[in-house]
């Protein structure tokens, strides 16, 4: 057995520990304000994947924006036991061995948040012309993963034994782009709540954000992104 497998196996319990139906929810709804305004205009109908769908938080926010044909696999069956139980069309299944049993054109939207720093550059390459291969014209891919230009993504990255590498928000233009894939683009996730605590986290992560892009306009002579917080969101469009 792989170690992959091994830390797997345990995934939940050894990295989020809370299993219970409020902590999945709670995740749904940190989840949610990143994945809405890029799905909105999509049939609510026609079929969904969440891959490494994990215990399913990604599926609650998915189901409460109107998504009701929903499906997913995660290679965790601690994981996918927990997911089923609201959602029984998770499988317990490798990703690529799910999308190749589906037909071509099949899915709307496909989700891969927290999942793409855990394989290999040429596992994420061959991947990306699956999903291409899978998602039907106008089908959107929405992908979560550490920000590699973060002053803090080594928290992230290092923090699981299990994660290969990681990708910028230009570096993964670049991927969108190759696989055919247009309209990309990208935001920060911050994860900060609807409450006065939230917004008062996201005022100053503004003031912090403007501190970074001084101090790269110094260095560079550019600006830069106005993406720098630890994990980022990215879309693009078949």
């Amino acid at each position: 057995m792989s170690y992959k497998q091994i830390v797997y196996d345990y995934y939940r319990s050894s990295f989020k520990g809370d299993t219970s139906k409020s902590s999945l929810q709670f995740g749904a709804g940190k989840i949610r304000p990143v994945l809405e305004p890029w799905v909105k205009r999509l049939d609510k109908s026609l079929p969904v994947a969440d891959l490494g769908c994990g215990a399913g938080e990604l599926l609650m926010a998915l189901r409460s924006l109107g998504f009701t044909n929903l499906s997913g696999c995660d290679l965790s069956a601690e994981q996918v036991n927990i997911a089923k139980q609201e959602f029984p069309a998770v499988q317990e299944a490798n990703l690529f061995h799910y999308l190749s049993s589906k037909e071509d054109d099949f899915f709307v939207l496909i989700t891969l948040f927290d999942v793409v720093e855990h394989l290999t550059r040429q596992e994420t390459f061959d991947l990306m012309k699956l999903i291409r291969q899978k998602l039907r014209p106008g089908g959107i891919l929405v992908i979560h993963m550490p920000n590699g230009i973060s002053p803090f993504v080594g928290h992230v990255f290092w923090g699981d034994i299990t994660h290969e590498w990681c990708m910028t928000p230009q570096s993964a233009a670049t991927l969108c782009s190759l696989h055919g894939l247009t309209e990309f683009e990208a935001k920060e996730h911050l994860g900060a709540g609807v409450g006065i605590k939230g917004q008062a986290r996201k005022l100053a992560w503004y003031f912090i954000r403007s501190c970074f892009r001084l101090i790269n306009a110094i260095e560079t002579g550019r600006k830069g992104t106005r993406i720098w917080t630890r994990n980022f969101a990215f879309k693009a469009k078949k």
